[in-house]
């Protein structure tokens, strides 16, 4: 049994940023947060983690890039109708996103879609966004986002060392509500604008 652990611990250890690039896949935020956290406690390098965190999360959205570009608009023209995406929304819709494509980009990338960054991607892909151009916009954003949840991580490590421990859960539990509000206030200010 002892080895058996052992041998995991081992594994963990020699694959941490695999690891961490599979939860940033995932699980983008929250890991990047923790992992911030991990390079505050000496766990993690600040370097690799940041370049792991950032190609990870790019690793996805070209993923999401491509599913848009091969799949979403067969999808859309057979399916939509049954949830009310008829071809005159979607050219609606079109005009817009090509019009403004680059905003909606790097306002995604910053605020992480406010849950809905998976349909952006995939509408950048179905929309025809040149490759590089999507890549180009969704890296720039990226290197300033993935700074985001390290540091919060980062600072946040610093700060529940001086939060006692019977504290420690509630301290987070606001955190992350106060997170969650100041998002959505962020996404009715955007939503409200017009583009």
């Amino acid at each position: 049994m002892y080895a058996v652990l052992a041998n995991v611990i081992g594994f963990i250890e020699a694959s941490r940023y695999g690891l961490l690039f599979l939860g940033t896949l995932f699980g983008s935020p929250l890991v990047m947060v923790a992992a911030g956290y991990l390079v505050h406690i000496h766990q993690l390098e600040f370097l690799p983690t940041y370049l792991t965190v950032v190609t990870a999360d790019i690793v996805g959205d070209i993923g999401w890039y491509w599913v848009g570009r091969v799949g979403a608009r067969p999808f859309l023209l057979r399916y939509g109708p049954y949830f009310g995406m008829t071809q005159d929304l979607m050219n609606r819709i079109e005009h817009r996103f090509l019009k403004y494509h680059e905003r909606i980009l790097i306002i995604s990338k910053l605020t992480m879609g406010f849950g809905v960054a998976i349909g952006v991607l995939a509408v950048a892909g179905m929309m025809r966004v040149p490759f590089w151009r999507y890549l180009a916009i969704n890296l720039s954003g990226e290197l300033l986002w993935a700074l985001v949840p390290l540091l919060i991580g980062f600072y946040f490590g610093n700060i529940s060392e001086f939060v006692p421990e019977s504290l420690r859960f509630g301290f987070v539990a606001i955190g992350f509500v106060g997170a969650i509000v100041l998002l959505r206030y962020g996404m009715k200010k955007l939503s409200a604008r017009e583009w």
